[in-house]
């Protein structure tokens, strides 16, 4: 083995070695994963979320049911509960037409 070889050999032994120290002395933990429980208003199932809707349409991937849904957010100014949340599947939010889509539809129980 040539001299260049054994040089890089020992460089990345202790260069291993180094990450392998430093990994093992970390102190960082798994970060919490949250999750939102979401109530629809019309049919009242409960939903689990990895984001929370902030907009008024939102795309996002159900937990429990394992599929994308629409959640649509109506804010309630001056008023508890503040906002209320309806829930739709993908699949219907699709086959509705642009203005549908983007203004809202009335989501049949």
């Amino acid at each position: 083995m040539n001299m260049k070889y054994k040089a890089l050999l020992v460089l990345g032994l202790l260069f291993g070695g180094h990450c392998y120290n430093l990994y093992r002395k970390s102190e960082l933990s798994i970060p919490e994963v949250k999750t939102y429980e979401i109530k629809d208003r019309i049919t009242g199932n409960t939903h689990v979320f990895y984001k929370e809707p902030k907009l008024k349409k939102n795309i996002l991937y159900c937990q429990r049911d394992q599929e994308n849904k629409v959640v649509w957010v109506h804010w309630h100014v001056n008023q508890t509960p503040e906002y209320t949340y309806t829930v739709d599947s993908y699949e219907n939010y699709l086959e509705r037409t642009w203005v549908e889509q983007h203004y809202g539809y009335r989501i049949a129980p």
